[in-house]
């Protein structure tokens, strides 16, 4: 009896592993609180708006790439471990909300227009979209989730995971490059950058924990560059010079 019931404490405390992280910009839905959106509004110059869209026009594209290659993944009749499946469902599910959430500041910032550098005040995003459009992130595949399913990792897994990796290591360097931009001055893309840091970090870890557990060698699964999309749109790093345009709103 004593065995069992410790056996439901450790299950129970496994469980709180795969709860969803707290979001520092778009809380998830709660349908006891009202579907209602608050503007946010801020100071901006010209080359604020251009901080902003260097990244809005970096991180869409890549997002819309991370949607394509987990597509792109799950229909492989060799995707094989289940974790890897759950956290490819939950890049579509989280980062398709992420990229209205692009969109929607990109809609306000647009609309400025400016007289040499004196700064103009305005709506630069919108709050509680997640309240909005009833949004719950995908949480993080946890430890009884890895029990669930297939524990094997083909080949195909390895490859998706060392694919994702670098695709998300392009997402960690425009999030830190707009964090470290003097001219970035728009306070939902810093919050929403921090959330990209925290949570594609620890899908990374995730995914080189899943990597070792492959019985043969990683290093001999090659990753062809045409695996990893959305990368020719990334303007950190001496591309974030460029002037920005206006984002490709395709997938």
């Amino acid at each position: 009896m004593i065995r069992t019931i410790r056996l439901f404490a450790v299950l129970a405390l496994l469980a709180g592993v795969s709860a969803p992280a707290l979001a520092s910009v778009e809380p998830d839905y709660d349908p006891s609180k009202p579907r209602v959106t608050t503007p946010w509004y801020g100071m901006m110059t010209a080359a604020n708006q251009k901080a902003d869209m260097t990244f809005i026009t970096g991180m869409r594209p890549h997002h819309a790439g991370a949607l394509t290659m987990s597509t792109e993944y799950l229909a492989h009749p060799d995707a094989a471990n289940a974790t890897l499946k759950q956290l490819a469902r939950g890049i579509i599910h989280n980062q398709t909300f992420e990229i209205s959430m692009l969109d929607k500041v990109e809609s306000h910032i647009d609309d400025f227009s400016f007289t040499g550098d004196r700064p103009v005040r305005g709506q630069i995003a919108t709050r509680g979209l997640a309240q909005q459009q009833q949004f719950k992130r995908a949480p993080m595949p946890g430890p009884l989730d890895m029990w669930a399913g297939s524990r094997a990792v083909s080949a195909e897994d390895v490859r998706f995971a060392k694919a994702m990796i670098i695709h998300h290591e392009g997402a960690l360097d425009m999030a830190n490059a707009y964090l470290a931009d003097p001219n970035a001055n728009n306070g939902y893309l810093k919050l929403m950058s921090l959330d990209i840091l925290r949570d594609q970090e620890m899908e990374i870890d995730l995914m080189k924990s899943i990597i070792g557990k492959y019985k043969g060698n990683p290093n001999d699964i090659k990753i062809d560059p045409s695996m990893v999309h959305g990368m020719d749109h990334m303007m950190h790093g001496s591309a974030a010079q460029a002037a920005p345009e206006k984002s490709q709103h395709h997938h």
